[in-house]
């Protein structure tokens, strides 16, 4: 699949006004996901692997990881949508949220890690993978990250049994939620808030699977008051993962972001940080999950169903 920017994957997000009615059956979510999924797809497609070398992809290296926790070194790439492929994109799609974006580039950090498929130190099983990124990405992503105060799930959508065709496979097991966590941020700033309507899907065909977030904008009287006064400030944040088994039988995790925790932190500032946040996640996760498989923990929290819980 050839990427063309689409209006979905993006930071401007979706309005909750442009999401499914929350009694909406699956059918009447058929034609986001399938927005959804047809532009994420290509979008991860052009990332380098070892079959792709980085001088055919957009995607330019930055630097290579290595953590205690984790066997893989995490390599590091970064993309810039231009403000031009942006203003196209706006004028084909005038939906006011779109038409009143700043239509400025968009930096996106995309990082690569292959693992061994064992349910072991430094590494984790392919049933780990779909169980804590495919089923639980939410409270698992809670449990592993220190940062992560709360999540919550404000929404569950009805998918049935839909199946979707795209890149030259069949799509299925879909999930869409809206959900939100928040972030805790060092003094003096505010934590932020980060609403997301969170899509899921897997290959019919083999193992592979797709987790795509998108920046959730919301009016003051539907976050009650947040990003406002002491509480959390609003931020955005959009994302592509995507976790599959390679012909060698490794597991390929991959995972692209584009974010903007507003407030008074400056955007330069916040693209420094991004890349090794967002690398760090590969070695918290592996450290957590060598954790749960030693079974400190009788009862798993990954597996309530209350997901508001704090720490």
């Amino acid at each position: 699949m050839i990427y063309t920017p689409g209006p979905w994957v993006r930071l401007w997000g979706v309005h909750t006004t442009q999401l499914p009615e929350t009694s909406a059956q699956a059918e009447d979510v058929r034609s986001l996901l399938a927005s959804l999924i047809e532009e994420a797809l290509p979008f991860l497609d052009d990332a380098p692997t070892s079959h792709k070398p980085e001088q055919s992809s957009p995607w330019k290296y930055k630097s290579t990881k290595r953590y205690e926790h984790s066997d893989s070194p995490v390599d590091l790439y970064q993309r810039t949508v231009s403000a031009r492929e942006l203003q196209a994109v706006a004028k084909d799609h005038p939906e006011p949220l779109i038409r009143d974006a700043k239509h400025s580039s968009e930096t996106w950090f995309l990082r690569r890690s292959l693992h061994r498929n064992a349910a072991e130190a430094g590494t984790a099983s392919w049933e780990e993978w779909v169980r804590y990124f495919k089923e639980k990405h939410a409270e698992a992503e809670k449990e592993f990250t220190p940062t992560v105060l709360r999540t919550r799930r404000l929404h569950e959508w009805d998918c049935g049994a839909l199946e979707l065709p795209a890149g030259g496979s069949t799509w299925t097991d879909w999930t869409l939620k809206l959900e939100e966590s928040e972030h805790k941020m060092p003094a003096p700033l505010h934590n932020r808030l980060f609403p997301v309507v969170q899509a899921t899907c897997a290959a019919r065909d083999r193992h592979d699977f797709l987790v795509v977030q998108v920046a959730v904008r919301r009016t003051p009287e539907e976050d009650g008051g947040s990003g406002g006064g002491d509480g959390p400030v609003l931020g955005v944040y959009t994302s592509v993962e995507r976790i599959r088994r390679t012909e060698e039988g490794s597991v390929e995790w991959l995972m692209a972001t584009a974010s903007d925790a507003a407030g008074v932190l400056p955007a330069w500032v916040q693209r420094a940080a991004v890349p090794g946040q967002i690398a760090k996640d590969v070695n918290m996760f592996l450290k957590w999950v060598a954790t749960e498989r030693k079974g400190k923990r009788r009862e798993d929290p990954v597996l309530d169903d209350d997901d508001t819980a704090s720490s």
